[in-house]
């Protein structure tokens, strides 16, 4: 960027005030304090020397004249007069622009206050930003003002997939506040290279990363927004560019599990461990931001072995927002009112009262409410705003209702598939099938999307392709609340589902109490989810079969065409587990029939078993890996059989997966070499030693010696070269082989002695520890900021 020429209109009065306050510390060589806004009796800014004290007075007037200059300059020499200890210099700062003969009128207005007086204006204040540039990027409501820097951004993907967030922040910047908080979370990123940002919806997470955001862009560093391709994750790690990679909502956006992909956490833990990896040996290029909801931290912890050790790697790494307080409250507030609200009349009547202090100590106080409430066009007055605020902070999520229900039934269904999808990323394509059997008027879904953008949806290109995104996350908890309210809703939206994983995130949410490991702290009630899918029970089961059969129907081809394979086969199977299990969620709801219909599950296990016989699995390590996949369907859905039926249907699929293995098994392993086999056995089993256990079942060894497999597995585990994973693994190991491996315990116990490990301490008690950590702080701003002054700063300057 060019060397600055700011008019500084952008800054807010306290934020001019700051940046004096950071320009006469940085210039002078001592220390500012920030004092007061508004009616302040002439001290904004003071710092104590060896001679005596230094005050500052800012006035933030871009647009006045040298009259206006001079008269506002002789009441404060009056107000001066009247301190008990006079200064030994006086600045006084104008963001006008003043020639140098209006500096000496002004100062001779000013005398005699102090031994010594300065006026600077604005070519001052852009010469001392040009001698310190780390404040000119600090205070980023400077540049982030002018096209050219918003151009930058999207000029050459340096925001990548970010053009949404760029126009955000644009949207945005003026009313953000920094506090303690950003300084501390961009300190934690200086010195680790990843922070962590936690806190309730609505905190202020999401802002405080756009912050470090804008800050590291003016570095140099490209900016890489939600990244969901995870190649081109370690293709933007490994290039020589300086990059930051920004999660937002890293594991779900309301609740843990919004990520469609099975294999996300593990992908994000190894991510973080390469950013902090790289920190290590000294790449300081590669930096990863995340933000989370407190409550889906707290899920993710619990229901994620993978989560769990990423957090563990940014335990040092974490900012919690919490608490933010009044001073920072107020000024949130008073930046919002100041630049969404332009009548005169409604600002003059707003800087009376104390209104705001209500607002501010409200116990359900968010930025988020305040930014959505007076964004609002339409308030014809302070008391109507002050009535809408109140209201909305005592009902937060009806501030979506009224602009919800108004709108026609189409646009409705649009916004509650979305928000039962991944609502950030969702490809039309998706969508719009399931929208087709919705009434709509002519223009349809074009006309939906024309009406929604902006105000409850995000659209965006990427490679052509258009994504939808609902703009807030505050609006999904709006919407699956309103579901979970409305069984017309809810049976629109599960007749209307095109596939079987669309119904995945429904049921998922709807987990009956009975069947879940531990009650969820999903913050919108799941008793009212779960109560309404057992209202629309009978449209849900009935909807859930007809979506497998036809994906059996449709994939029983592949099979009879000889192209099915072991993990097309895991597909299906772990489908009709989901069916199965689905079924028992709903199994105490009215379903005025058996919870599994009479001779249904025969019929479509018939159909499954027909496909298992067809796949095309060639080797014993491959009917091994199929084995691990079934295994894993029955750890994520059948780990309950609470019902008679739902029991034998899960032992029946038990017995299937036996059979699969035992009519192969003989077959598969005649393999001619004793070695060969031993070698090909040993791998096959030390990688899905524990499936083998789960279905109680054993590789033939067809004349192979313990011996030899004994000494493979030996060397398979030299080669991992992990030793303490197969030290508490081995029994499972030799569990599923049927006998004991010395040699294999013997190589272990050398590569244990010759590495310098510890035992790692209980994954419970780390985690335990990483949420009663108390939260890191700063020091606080060093006098707070009068609610009072603020907002009678809102007035005009003769009636503040």
């Amino acid at each position: 960027m060019s060397a600055p020429d700011y008019d500084f209109k952008s800054l807010s009065p306290y934020d001019f005030e700051v940046l004096a306050r950071d320009l006469l510390s940085a210039h002078d060589g001592i220390t500012y304090s920030t004092y007061r806004v508004g009616a302040d009796g002439g001290v904004d800014l003071q710092a104590h020397t060896e001679a005596g004290v230094v005050i500052a007075q800012c006035k933030h007037t871009p647009d006045a004249s040298k009259a206006t200059l001079v008269r506002v300059a002789r009441a404060e020499r009056e107000k001066i007069a009247r301190l008990s200890r006079r200064p030994v210099r006086y600045v006084f700062v104008t963001s006008a622009d003043i020639s140098p003969s209006d500096e000496h009128e002004v100062a001779e207005a000013l005398d005699p206050v102090a031994g010594a007086v300065e006026v600077h204006g604005r070519g001052w204040l852009n010469a001392a930003l040009s001698d310190h540039q780390h404040l000119e990027r600090r205070h980023f409501k400077l540049w982030l003002s002018s096209t050219e820097a918003i151009s930058e951004m999207l000029r050459g993907g340096v925001f990548l997939r970010g053009e949404s967030r760029v126009r955000r922040i644009q949207r945005n910047y003026l009313r953000f506040v920094h506090h303690d908080i950003c300084t501390q979370a961009e300190a934690v990123l200086s010195s680790t290279g990843c922070v962590l940002l936690t806190g309730a919806p609505g905190a202020g997470k999401t802002a405080i990363a756009e912050y470090l955001l804008l800050q590291w862009w003016h570095r140099g560093y490209r900016i890489i927004v939600d990244p969901r391709n995870v190649d081109r994750w370690w293709e933007w790690v490994e290039d020589d560019t300086p990059t930051v990679f920004f999660f937002d909502d890293t594991w779900g956006q309301t609740r843990y599990g919004d990520h469609t992909s099975r294999h996300y956490d593990s992908d994000v833990c190894e991510f973080i461990e390469t950013i902090l990896e790289k920190r290590q040996d000294g790449t300081q290029s590669k930096l990863l931001i995340m933000t989370s909801r407190i409550q889906v931290l707290h899920d993710t912890v619990r229901l994620s072995d993978a989560s769990r050790r990423a957090l563990e790697l940014v335990s040092e790494c974490r900012v919690g927002i919490k608490g933010l307080s009044l001073e920072v409250r107020s000024r949130i507030l008073f930046n919002h009112v100041l630049h969404g609200i332009t009548d005169n009349e409604t600002r003059r009547k707003l800087a009376q009262g104390g209104w705001w202090r209500d607002i501010v100590r409200h116990r359900n106080y968010s930025p988020r409410i305040v930014e959505l409430i007076i964004a609002r066009n339409g308030h014809a007055d302070s008391e109507a705003l002050i009535a809408d605020l109140i209201r909305s902070l005592n009902n937060p999520l009806e501030i979506w209702g009224s602009s919800f229900k108004v709108l026609p039934v189409y646009d409705q269904q649009f916004l509650l598939t979305l928000a039962v999808m991944d609502s950030r990323h969702v490809p039309w394509r998706k969508l719009d099938p399931r929208l087709e059997n919705i009434a709509r008027n002519e223009s349809g879904f074009e006309a939906a999307v024309e009406r929604l953008h902006g105000s409850w949806i995000a659209c965006e290109y990427v490679e052509g392709v258009q994504y939808f995104s609902l703009v807030d996350p505050s609006q999904r908890d709006y919407l699956t609340l309103y579901l979970s309210t409305s069984p017309s809703a809810m049976s629109r939206l599960i007749k209307n589902t095109v596939k079987f994983e669309d119904l995945t995130p429904i049921c998922s949410q709807g987990v009956a109490i009975e069947l879940a490991g531990q009650q969820r702290l999903f913050s919108l009630g799941e008793d009212l989810f779960r109560d309404v899918l057992d209202t629309c029970s009978g449209v849900l089961l009935s909807r859930v079969r007809d979506l497998w059969k036809r994906e059996i129907d449709s994939t029983m081809p592949v099979f009879d065409s000889g192209k099915g394979d072991g993990e097309l086969f895991a597909v299906l199977f772990t489908r009709l587990i989901q069916v199965v299990h689905y079924h028992a969620d709903r199994y105490k709801a009215d379903l005025g029939s058996e919870v599994l219909p009479d001779g249904w599950f025969a019929r479509e296990l018939n159909e499954l078993s027909a496909a298992g016989q067809l796949a095309q699995i060639e080797t014993f390590g491959e009917l091994a890996d199929t084995l691990t996949l079934l295994a894993d369907a029955f750890y994520h859905f059948a780990e309950h059989r609470i019902h008679p039926e739902i029991a034998k249907a899960t032992v029946e699929l038990e017995d299937l997966c036996r059979f699969l293995w035992e009519s192969r098994d003989p077959r598969m392993s005649q393999v001619p070499g004793d070695r060969n086999h031993a070698v090909e056995l040993a791998r096959a089993v030390v990688e899905n030693a524990e499936a083998l256990v789960q279905f109680v079942v054993r590789p033939k060894l067809h004349g192979v010696s313990t011996d030899s497999i004994d000494q493979a597995v030996a060397t398979y585990i030299r080669i991992s070269g992990e030793p303490v994973e197969f030290a508490e693994r081995l029994e499972v190991i030799e569990n599923a082989l049927g006998f004991r491996l010395p040699a294999s315990e013997e190589v272990i116990n050398e590569m244990l002695a010759s590495t310098d490990w510890k035992h790692s301490s209980n994954v419970g008690e780390k985690v335990s520890e990483y949420f009663t950590q108390p939260v890191r702080r700063t020091t606080a701003v060093s006098s707070a900021t009068p609610i009072d002054a603020l907002f009678r700063s809102l007035a005009p300057l003769e009636e503040a």
